[in-house]
């Protein structure tokens, strides 16, 4: 059960965290962090002082998202915005050397002391241009800040001076140095390719002189004529044969065909029923001779015998116009062979006429290859010549105009208040800052602050039952002087008082106590000596002196110091009855004696704990008076042996881990720590009600006797 409450009581140390002690830190240091906020916001504005004031000015440039369409000719430098990165870079061409170099000149900055310096030396003196400069630029670079403005096509372009005029001028002569560079840069490119294009212009030129001669030459080498071409000739003339051949073909075959039904052997009937034979005009006049000569012997027969002489001439007059035309067929006939063997003729003729121009247009295909080459190369040459021509046309009729990539679109002007610094902000931050960080300092200082000074602490850090606080007395020395402050006083006997109280109301019967402390002076024999004399007010009392590590404790202030005492009774040398002294009716002292051994062995269990039993058959309260536990480890020996341990605390003295140690070597040895009191409280850390009142009193009295005075 000892160690488990040992383990207990360890871990409420550990996990006692006082968060309210802070803003009680801050709450009584208050008027010194408003005391530093003053001396710091004093001491800041006398420093404000020596600053000068800071002018900012700002100039706005646009980026063009694509070129003006001022002329209809296309530009030699053409950029695409969409391309990732694009406003990125104009903004980091706008920072570079030669755009801040060429503001430099055009404001003649470099020749501005406050740019360069006011150095005097021969080594200043003889600077060169270029090192004034480079002076001049460094020293506008530091000031000069140059942003874009996210998700638009703006930069902004702004320098710092003590100098509102001068401000505006620089932000806006770097703004327009970009623009003049950029545009120069154009107007380069422009009249390089300018340039470029017309030597190009003069070769192409002499090109197509050369090309056109050497065509000339195989033209002149090969005989070729271009007449629609250099084979339209020849195309032309086979054009011509093939017609005609077709117009001979179609006239042999028609007369092919009359000859052949003509020679078949048809009678003269069907001969003549041809139409290529019936409209022939001869055979027509002797149709319409035998049709009349016919019809004349029809006449005749119905007025004469077959035999009259009138029917014999008719008759003899038609047999005369068939045989002529019967001649007449045979001529027709001998006419349409005549004209059949004339076609097929010409068209032989023509056939042969159709193979010599194709054999002499095969030929003249090897030479159009040549010719084509040569031409085809001469129109290329042509045509390059007209784009280049063109384009040298496009860039000389502009003449010097090229549009800015960027324009000034809000330029800077002179601030009328300074930028900075903003003295009444900065003031206000400083004494701010100063004041919060002395709060942190005290919040560290109270966070590392480990000493014990009130009854909340001791609960807290160390987890002991709080019995009751004595306050600082001042201007009181020694501790007879406190104890009879204390006595003689029935407010600041309560204090004593209220500790009895909650020894007598304790669950465990607290006969026989200890009191003990981490180190020795913290007030362990006055708390012995008070709770004793007030133990005794109805009880009959001892107290002990066990302390044998402090010549000037109990022994000597009750007593002698050379006295015999406990240690002669432990000893056999002596009884208890010879040694104890009488200080009141219900209140005897047993002083501490003289140890020729070590205490640690004088206060075995096995001599202290019958010396013990004896005496709780005599007192009803035995209070012990042991020596700090950082001294010895009597206290060791001695709490199993008794009921119960009061821990002694000075206010402020040891830390909460110091005391924590010396309780555990307590209750390692199964002794049972009932409570802590705190000696000399100062007044503003007075917790108990029995504290305050003895505070408020010996306020008032101090108040009555000075108004007395």
């Amino acid at each position: 059960m000892t160690k488990l409450s040992m383990v207990e009581n360890g871990k409420t140390r550990e996990s006692a965290i006082a968060v309210s002690k802070f803003a009680s830190e801050i709450r009584q240091n208050l008027w010194k962090i408003v005391l530093v906020g003053i001396i710091a916001g004093a001491i800041a504005w006398v420093l404000m002082s020596f600053i000068s004031s800071k002018y900012i000015s700002t100039a706005t440039v646009l980026i063009k998202a694509q070129p003006d369409n001022v002329t209809p000719f296309q530009q030699v430098e053409g950029y695409d915005s969409t391309r990732n990165g694009y406003y990125e870079t104009q903004n980091a061409l706008m920072q570079s050397r030669v755009v801040l170099e060429q503001a430099v000149r055009s404001l003649k900055l470099d020749q501005n002391p406050a740019f360069i310096g006011t150095k005097t030396d021969s080594a200043s003196a003889n600077d060169s241009e270029q090192q004034r400069i480079d002076r001049a630029l460094k020293t506008m670079q530091k000031d000069l800040t140059i942003s874009s403005v996210r998700t638009t096509h703006l930069a902004t372009v702004s320098y710092e001076s003590t100098s509102p005029q001068l401000s505006a001028d620089v932000a806006n002569g770097v703004a327009q140095a970009f623009i003049n560079y950029t545009l120069a840069l154009k107007q380069q490119k422009t009249g390089k390719a300018r340039d470029d294009n017309q030597q190009k212009l003069q070769e192409l030129q002499q090109q197509i002189v050369k090309q056109k001669a050497a065509l000339d030459a195989y033209l002149a080498k090969e005989g070729l004529l271009t007449f629609r071409g250099v084979d339209g000739f020849e195309t032309e003339q086979m054009g011509i044969v093939t017609n005609r051949l077709a117009d001979a073909t179609q006239r042999r075959v028609a007369a092919e065909s009359l000859y052949n039904e003509v020679r078949a052997g048809r009678s003269s009937g069907s001969v003549i029923s041809l139409p290529s034979v019936s409209n022939h005009a001869q055979i027509q006049d002797l149709r319409i001779a035998l049709i009349q000569a016919n019809s004349a012997l029809y006449e005749l027969r119905k007025s004469y015998g077959p035999q009259h002489e009138k029917i014999l001439q008719a008759q003899e007059r038609i047999r005369a116009i068939q045989d002529q035309t019967g001649m007449a067929l045979r001529e027709q006939q001998i006419g349409l062979r005549q004209s059949y063997e004339a076609a097929l003729a010409d068209e032989k003729n023509y056939q042969q006429q159709l193979e010599q121009q194709k054999a002499n247009f095969q030929k003249m295909s090897m030479k159009r290859d040549g010719y084509n080459d040569l031409k085809l190369t001469l129109d290329k040459t042509e045509e390059m010549y007209k784009v280049v021509y063109q384009r040298t046309q496009e860039l000389t009729l502009p003449g010097s105009y090229t549009d800015a990539d960027a324009v000034i679109y809000d330029p800077a002007v002179p601030a009328e208040r300074p930028a900075k610094p903003n003295k009444p902000l900065l003031l206000l931050m400083v004494v701010l800052l100063v004041m919060v960080f002395y709060m942190l300092y005290l919040i560290v200082k109270a966070a590392m602050d480990r000493s014990v000074n009130t009854l909340s602490q001791m609960q807290k850090r160390l987890g002991l039952a709080p019995l009751g606080e004595i306050r600082r007395f001042t201007g009181a020395d020694g501790r007879s002087n406190i104890r009879n402050l204390i006595t003689n006083d029935p407010l600041n006997a309560d204090i004593i008082h209220s500790i009895r109280t909650h020894i007598i109301l304790h669950q465990l019967p607290l006969k026989v106590i200890a009191i003990a402390s981490t180190e020795g002076g913290e007030g362990r024999s006055l708390l012995a000596n008070l709770l004793a004399n007030s133990l005794s007010f109805d009880q009959k009392t001892l107290i002990i002196d066990m302390d044998f590590f402090n010549s000037d404790g109990l022994s000597g202030e009750l007593g002698s110091p050379k006295a015999p005492g406990v240690a002669e009774v432990l000893c056999g040398e002596s009884s208890v009855d010879n040694v104890l002294v009488t200080l009141s009716d219900r209140l005897d002292f047993l002083p501490r004696g003289t140890s020729r051994v070590s205490s640690l062995l004088l206060l075995s269990p096995e001599r202290l704990k019958p010396l013990l039993a004896t005496l709780r058959t005599r007192y009803q309260r035995i209070i012990i008076d042991v020596a700090a536990v950082n001294q010895s480890q009597d206290v060791q020996l001695i709490s199993p042996v008794t009921d119960g341990l009061i821990f002694v605390l000075k206010a402020g003295l040891s830390s909460s881990d110091a005391i924590g140690a010396a309780i555990d070597k307590v209750t390692l040895n199964r002794g049972v720590v009932i409570g802590g009191v705190i000696n000399q409280v100062v007044d503003k850390n007075l917790e108990t009600k029995e504290g305050l009142r003895s505070l408020n009193h010996h306020t008032h009295e101090l108040m009555n006797s000075t108004g007395r005075a």
